[in-house]
């Protein structure tokens, strides 16, 4: 290759190299990814609660939790919902620890979340009482909404109960 040539190809990858030096943060700028829309938890308004009896386990309880508002919540405020289970309780119902689910539960329009809610134990010598109702809060500093129990009423030992974490599925929330 001629001097000629080698010196005009080196010439014009210099040029090259001065524009893209140049332009590197303005296209850096733009090539960034739009920030994710920031998704807003979920809150008792957005959703409809339900709780029912089930066959399996037995002293279970399913919560239900289904977003009837028109965008999309997650439960990251409060990731197990909040229940008052008589109206003597002083704290809310413990979380069931090991049900924490790898990410927080996420609800589009017409999706659902469960909770599962251990009522009581055969071999727990407390005494219980039994109820068709409970109060559910999805987030702290708001209203404990209250929810009537399909198939009740159920028995409940206050110091066995336990709920779990919010869960995408029904079985995972009744493993527990």
């Amino acid at each position: 290759m001629p001097k000629k040539t080698v010196k005009a190809a080196v010439a014009s990858l210099l040029a090259v190299g001065a524009l893209a030096a140049a332009a590197g943060p303005a296209l850096a700028q733009t090539a960034r990814p739009a920030p994710a829309a920031r998704i807003a938890p979920c809150t008792a308004s957005a959703l409809k609660l339900e709780a029912g009896t089930v066959s399996r386990p037995i002293n279970h309880v399913l919560i239900t939790a289904t977003n009837t508002s028109k965008k999309t919540c997650d439960f990251s405020a409060e990731t197990y919902p909040l229940l008052r289970l008589h109206k003597d309780q002083q704290a809310v119902t413990p979380v069931v620890e090991d049900s924490q689910p790898q990410a927080v539960v996420t609800l589009a329009p017409g999706e659902k979340a469960y909770a599962g809610l251990t009522l009581s134990a055969a071999d727990s010598p407390e005494k219980g009482f039994k109820t068709g109702r409970i109060e559910v809060a999805v987030a702290k500093d708001t209203a404990l909404e209250p929810v009537t129990v399909k198939g009740g009423p159920v028995f409940i030992q206050p110091a066995v109960a336990q709920v779990t974490y919010w869960q995408d599925n029904p079985a995972d929330a009744l493993v527990w």
